[in-house]
């Protein structure tokens, strides 16, 4: 089913821990003389539904300047969990966006790469799609009994700050980040799905120049477990919201990749 380029629908999932997929980060080393300008996709296609749920996304008119080697994409919230009893298929297609010289852009990598769990469950891995030009590392892990978690977070900012949100989770050390940019007035900062052990609990931080706050969530435990104190309050308002599997997840299994 890889020539149907749909999304997944985000009310898509299952209530109870299932064996899951997170990706933790996408690094990217290239041929290309920098700067360049890249742009396109990576997409998880899952045994829920075989339609992309991109993790990447960037549009030819808001590509990512890539200045080095092994610069780390900045990923995009998955639409929804991702699992991944036995495996899951991977799906990149990205593009050098040239400009000036009336060049035509040059696909940097295309690819469709299927991943195994070996019986390697909480266990940090790396994986590696080499292209002609270039080559894309993976980070990720299989969690054992999980379930989403949807991270949602609000912030009121009276004075510019630069604010990076972070999450992890029990079981391992790699952080996903959340959000990370200066921000000055009040609404959504981002709404982000991530995948979080039965039993595990999660954190997210906000470091805001020197100085960092933790929330701390638990599956099956209502509202926070900690939150920071009034000494935020000096950076301005936050509120940092967790969902546990929503109730209004539907478990539709279709055919195959």
């Amino acid at each position: 089913m890889t020539h149907d380029t749909s999304t997944t629908a985000s009310i898509l999932g299952y209530p109870n821990p299932r064996t899951m997929l997170q990706v933790f980060s996408l690094r990217l080393a290239s041929d290309e003389s920098y700067p360049v300008s890249v742009y396109g996709i990576f997409a998880v296609r899952d045994v829920l539904e075989p339609r992309r749920n991109l993790i990447f996304n960037r549009r030819r008119e808001d590509a990512v300047t890539i200045e080095q080697d092994f610069f780390t994409l900045p990923l995009c919230s998955p639409c929804r969990g991702m699992y991944a009893p036995d495996q899951a298929l991977l799906e990149v297609d990205l593009w050098v966006k040239k400009e000036g010289d009336g060049s035509p852009d040059e696909q940097l990598l295309s690819a469709y790469v299927e991943i195994y769990f070996h019986s390697h469950f909480d266990e940090m891995r790396t994986g590696r799609i080499p292209g002609d030009s270039c080559s894309l590392e993976i980070d990720f892990m299989f969690l054992s009994l999980s379930v989403v978690a949807v991270i949602q977070i609000f912030a009121k900012v009276g004075h510019p700050h630069h604010l990076r949100f972070t999450a992890f989770s029990s079981g391992f050390d790699h952080e996903i980040v959340l959000f990370g940019d200066k921000f000055v007035g009040s609404g959504s900062l981002n709404q982000h799905v991530v995948a979080v052990r039965e039993k595990g609990k999660l954190d997210v931080r906000l470091q805001v120049e020197k100085m960092v706050f933790q929330w701390t969530f638990q599956y099956g435990v209502a509202g926070t477990v900690s939150s920071p104190n009034n000494s935020i309050l000096e950076y301005g308002q936050f509120v940092v919201r967790v969902l546990f599997a929503p109730k209004d997840l539907q478990p539709v299994r279709r055919h195959g990749y």
